[in-house]
């Protein structure tokens, strides 16, 4: 069955190219740098017309559903993140001139692309 996406992303909020090889850090996830993470930065929006931001704050993401609570991802790669303390998985994917185009949110079996808008 699928989800609508507000609703995926109302129960995940409620409670750039790859390069060198990532760097653990305890209870943080995998360190990331500034600028692949800045390359991440934008609006992306999901075919239910649902307005994610996504921005960063130090060394971490930070995503934001229109209207809806603010959530840190936590790297597990550096194109794949998941939501603090949520069973929600964040993955970035590019395009063919290597640029982010949409990421992806899989939460519950349910998977909800949304395109990149700026």
């Amino acid at each position: 069955m699928r989800l609508p996406a507000r609703f995926l992303l109302a129960a995940a909020m409620s409670a750039v190219p790859l390069h060198a090889a990532p760097q653990t850090a305890p209870d943080q996830g995998v360190l990331i740098s500034q600028d692949t993470l800045d390359g991440y930065t934008g609006r992306y929006v999901t075919p239910d017309k649902l307005a994610l931001r996504v921005w960063r704050e130090g060394n971490v993401l930070k995503l934001q559903p229109e209207g809806g609570s603010t959530t840190t991802l936590i790297a597990d790669s550096e194109t794949t993140f998941h939501t603090d303390g949520q069973a929600a998985r964040v993955e970035f994917a590019f395009d063919a001139a290597d640029r982010v185009s949409h990421l992806l949110l899989v939460q519950g079996g349910a998977t909800v692309k949304a395109l990149r808008q700026q």
